[in-house]
C-alpha cells in the first residue's frame, strides 16, 4: 500500500509522531513517503493510497498551513486517510478540522490519533505543560495505532479503525470545541500582539523568514512581520539571536483564562492521573 504522511511541526513533536508511525507502516510492508509539509506537494497525497496528516494544536483547531494545503488538493476519490495531532492543550476540533476536509475532497477518513506534546508556546500559562511528552509511552501508543490502521485497511474492514479518537470523526460540542470556533486567526490578531523585532540584536540571517508557516515575514533589511501573523510565535521562540520582544500581558492573561489547569482537567481531555508539569 502506497502511503504518504505529510506533517506540519515547529518544534520537533508532531514530527516524532510521524516518524513513529512510518516506523509502523514501514514495517508492515507499505511503500511510505513521509515528509514536512514545506516540502509536501499535491501529488505526495493524490499518488497515496493512504494519506496521514498531521499537525501541532493551534488555540484547540488544526492550524492554517494545513487547512489550506488540504483545500488546494485535488479530489481524493479512493483514497484512505487517518489525521494525527499533538497537543500541549485543550485539543477541542484539531482532528476534526483536517478530517472535514479531507472527506470535502472525497476522502474516506478511517480514524485519528491524538498524542501529548511538551508545549513550547511562550505564554508563562501553559509554557513547559508535558515535559517530555511525546515520551516512549506515547510513541508506543502510535506504533500500535499505525499497525491497527494497516490491519484494518489490509483486511478491507469498513467503519473506523479500533481505538480511533472519536473527535476525529465526529464534529464535537464540548468547552474547547466552542474555544475553537471563536478562536479565529483575526480575532487572535486583534487580542494578542505579535512579536516585535530588536534591530540591534538582529544579524539579518533570515531564519524567521524561512521558519515562518505562512510566509509572512519580509526583510528590509531587517525581519518586518506582515498582516497574517498565526501569533504562533515561532520566530520568537526560535531566532538563534533573540532579537524578537513580546508584550504577553493580554495574551497570558486570555491563555490563563481558557486554559488554566482546572478548566483542562475537567472540560478538555486530560486523562485520570496525567500530569500537567
Amino acid at each position: 500500500m502506497k502511503t504518504s504522511l505529510i506533517y506540519f511541526s515547529q518544534t520537533g513533536n508532531t514530527r516524532k509522531v510521524a516518524r513513529a508511525l512510518g516506523e509502523a507502516f514501514d514495517g508492515a510492508g507499505h511503500e511510505l513517503k513521509s515528509l514536512s509539509l514545506k516540502k509536501a506537494r499535491p501529488d505526495d497525497a493524490v499518488s497515496a493510497d493512504l494519506i496521514g496528516v498531521g499537525t501541532p494544536c493551534f488555540s484547540s483547531r488544526a492550524p492554517k498551513p494545513v487547512l489550506d494545503f488540504l483545500a488546494g488538493l485535488p479530489s481524493l476519490e479512493g483514497r484512505k486517510a487517518v489525521v494525527f495531532a499533538t497537543s500541549g492543550g485543550g485539543p477541542g476540533s484539531v482532528l476534526y478540522d483536517m478530517t472535514r476536509v479531507l472527506r470535502e475532497k472525497g476522502a474516506d477518513v478511517a480514524g485519528g490519533l491524538l498524542i501529548r506534546g511538551e508545549c513550547f508556546h511562550p505564554f508563562p500559562a501553559i509554557l513547559g505543560r508535558f515535559p517530555g511528552r511525546p515520551d516512549q509511552g506515547d510513541l508506543e501508543e502510535t506504533r500500535s495505532f499505525a499497525l491497527k490502521v494497516s490491519e484494518h485497511l489490509s483486511a478491507g474492514r469498513a467503519g473506523p479503525v479500533p481505538r480511533s479518537r472519536p473527535d476525529a470523526l465526529h464534529s464535537g460540542n464540548g468547552f474547547y470545541d466552542f474555544v475553537a470556533k471563536v478562536n479565529t486567526d483575526d480575532g487572535i490578531r486583534r487580542l494578542v500582539a505579535g512579536p516585535v523585532v530588536e534591530p540591534d540584536k538582529c544579524n539579518e540571517c533570515r531564519w524567521c523568514q524561512y521558519i515562518c508557516p505562512v510566509n509572512n515575514i519580509s526583510m528590509e533589511p531587517y525581519p518586518v512581520i506582515g498582516d497574517a501573523c498565526l501569533r504562533c510565535f515561532r520566530c520568537y521562540t526560535g531566532c538563534p539571536k533573540k532579537a524578537f520582544s513580546l508584550d504577553m500581558r493580554v495574551g497570558n492573561l486570555l491563555t490563563h483564562m481558557f486554559y488554566n489547569t482546572l478548566f483542562e482537567r475537567y472540560l478538555g481531555d486530560v486523562k485520570p492521573g496525567e500530569k500537567f508539569y
